[in-house]
């Protein structure tokens, strides 16, 4: 598993540079506030929160909720992504503390935050339920836990990335195959999702759990960021603890 976590950190460390460009457009078009107002809808109100957006690659989510003010971390295991986050932040001029780490055992101490937030990472961690462990464990009790992600194990990238609307249609071949490859050796490709993480997040304590199925069309607005076929759900889930807002 180690060994694992390790070539799929070098994958996106090769993907760092390519994959800020398509944050970058994302962030430049209305997807970009049509993300805020929707992760907006599940957040407290009222006053700043301390975030952690796990998995930040280029720092989309991460720039998202600084520009609302709140005070944010973000980490990536990949040093490149977190390299391509730093410079996404300066020139959106917010302030966030990047850093580089592991999603599965995070360096920051219990009850450290009141969200955690996380995009298209799930999928690619070797070890998801300690990861979702650990995500508990450092949230404040009535914390919140929103995670979007795809159910990509029956997903064949190659055949996605070969139509030209597919916004990884100009990747690397090699890229898209070896990232496919890293995929299939993943034990959550071939879990049926997002049920499965639904009744893990139970059984770790999680609470309030729920599921939106597919928010693309709430969030992929744009016509030049079509990504794939796969349904994006969003998980909500709180620590068990104080009375939480309706959303």
């Amino acid at each position: 598993m180690e060994e694992l976590s390790k070539q799929i950190q070098e994958y996106w460390n090769k993907r760092s540079q390519d994959f800020s460009i398509v944050r970058r457009r994302e962030l430049a078009s209305p997807d970009a506030l049509a993300w805020q107002s929707y992760i907006m809808k599940y957040l407290p109100r009222g006053r700043r929160l301390k975030i952690l957006d796990i998995g930040t690659g280029p720092g989309f989510l991460a720039i998202l909720m600084a520009r609302l003010g709140h005070d944010v971390t973000a980490i990536d295991s990949s040093t490149g992504m977190i390299q391509e986050a730093r410079r996404n932040a300066a020139e959106h001029h917010v302030s966030v503390d990047f850093q580089a780490g592991d999603a599965q055992a995070l360096p920051f101490a219990s009850a450290s935050f009141d969200v955690v937030l996380s995009r298209n990472l799930t999928w690619n961690l070797p070890n998801a339920v300690k990861a979702y462990q650990d995500w508990h464990r450092v949230l404040r009790d009535g914390g919140l836990l929103l995670n979007f992600d795809s159910d990509y194990g029956p997903v064949q990238f190659t055949s996605a990335a070969s139509e030209e609307k597919n916004i990884h249609h100009t990747v690397d071949s090699d890229l898209i195959r070896e990232c496919e490859s890293l995929k299939d050796a993943l034990s959550i490709s071939r879990e049926c999702r997002p049920a499965w993480d639904m009744y893990r997040l139970q059984d770790i304590g999680f609470t309030d759990c729920q599921c939106v199925k597919d928010i693309r069309p709430v969030v992929h607005i744009s016509s030049c960021m079509q990504y794939d076929s796969a349904p994006l759900f969003c998980l909500s889930a709180h620590k068990k603890g104080l009375a939480r807002c309706a959303h």
